[in-house]
């Protein structure tokens, strides 16, 4: 695959393969795993403006980064070009992150109610004030990450990338469908080739991607200088790897190691994944006011639920281990019904 370096401002990306902002799923665990099995950089899970602006200390814990965490993004969202612009200067001043990225994309009901995220494609000189005020706020790098559109009505992929441009940022990162379909549908890479080809500023493409087959159409049909993964890296750290070395066999969109390692590598993946996530609670429940609902193991078991349906996907008898998983409420336990599935599928 043809990609080189990717350089914006302060910010050199080796190979730029590299992790999306997901809620609920980017925090420092995944993040660390992913940098280790080849991704290019990664960025926070999205983070209120607002949060940081009123001392949220929920909102301080997303931000929460690992000294071996770089490229990393500091990832916020908001409507106010002023709370936006406060959020840039906090997160360039924790000396964390290599650049500041604003959201403009994410069609998640609770975030478009608020006039963010996607909300945004709406309404473009919003969007154009919000990046001017970022940008004359801090001295990182600024990115923006957006999609090709709201719906159909509403402003076009090329009005859009204009703006971005226009407006003073660093780079851009775009998933290829409209909002309005969430990630429904087949991404459209040509769409996302026309924004590339009048973008002077370097382009991510974003969406879609699941297998090293499909970063590979994805460049080709659209020329970005750089892949963005979301899903596809979800119980998968092992995809950027694969995309880099092309390890993976036409139509196999289980990027691991070959088949007589696969299970054992799988499991010591989830081990390895959960022990960090007990691990980061235990560091942010040091920080908080108030007691915590759940102790830091407990915690990590409930967050690691949304991770096990990737990590088990294809398994025969993986649908009981599913059905308990509300159950589990230590490491131990879960590792322990991995070992039984994993014994099953030998």
């Amino acid at each position: 695959m043809n990609l080189k370096p990717l350089q914006f401002g302060s910010v050199k990306i080796e190979w730029p393969v590299v992790l999306a902002p997901m809620a609920g799923y980017t925090d420092a665990a995944m993040r660390t795993l992913c940098l280790e099995k080849g991704a290019g950089a990664v960025y926070t899970e999205l983070t209120s403006a607002e949060g940081i602006r009123r001392d949220s200390q929920n909102t301080f814990a997303v931000l929460a980064t690992g000294s071996s965490e770089h490229p990393i993004a500091g990832h916020i969202f908001g409507r106010d070009p002023q709370a936006m612009a406060e959020a840039a200067k906090y997160v360039e001043q924790t000396g964390q992150f290599d650049w500041i990225d604003l959201n403009c994309g994410c069609p998640v009901k609770k975030v478009v109610s608020r006039g963010a995220g996607a909300a945004l494609l709406k309404e473009l000189p919003q969007m154009a004030k919000i990046i001017e005020a970022v940008k004359a706020a801090v001295s990182l790098p600024v990115s923006v990450k957006t999609r090709i559109g709201f719906n159909h009505e509403t402003a076009g992929h090329l009005e859009i990338a204009d703006v971005v441009e226009q407006s003073g940022a660093d780079m851009i990162a775009v998933h290829a469908r409209l909002a309005k379909n969430f990630h429904g549908g087949d991404p459209d890479f040509e769409t996302l080739g026309e924004m590339k080809q009048q973008l002077k500023i370097p382009v991510i493409g974003n969406g879609g991607v699941l297998s090293p087959e499909d970063a590979e159409k994805m460049v080709a049909v659209s020329g970005v200088d750089g892949v963005m993964i979301g899903r596809g890296a979800i119980g998968n750290p092992w995809i950027f790897e694969a995309i880099k070395q092309g390890l993976l066999e036409a139509g196999d969109t289980d990027a691991v190691p070959p088949a007589s390692s696969r299970l054992a590598e799988k499991r010591e993946m989830m081990a390895e994944h959960l022990n960090r996530l007990v691990q980061l609670n235990e560091l942010k429940q040091k920080n908080l006011k108030c007691p915590a609902k759940h102790p830091p193991e407990e915690s990590a078991c409930i967050q690691f639920r949304t991770h096990i349906p990737y990590y088990v996907k294809g398994l025969r008898g993986k649908k009981q281990l599913l059905m308990k998983l509300a159950s589990l409420k230590t490491a131990a336990e879960i590792l322990t019904e991995m070992d039984l599935l994993v014994e099953a599928n030998r």
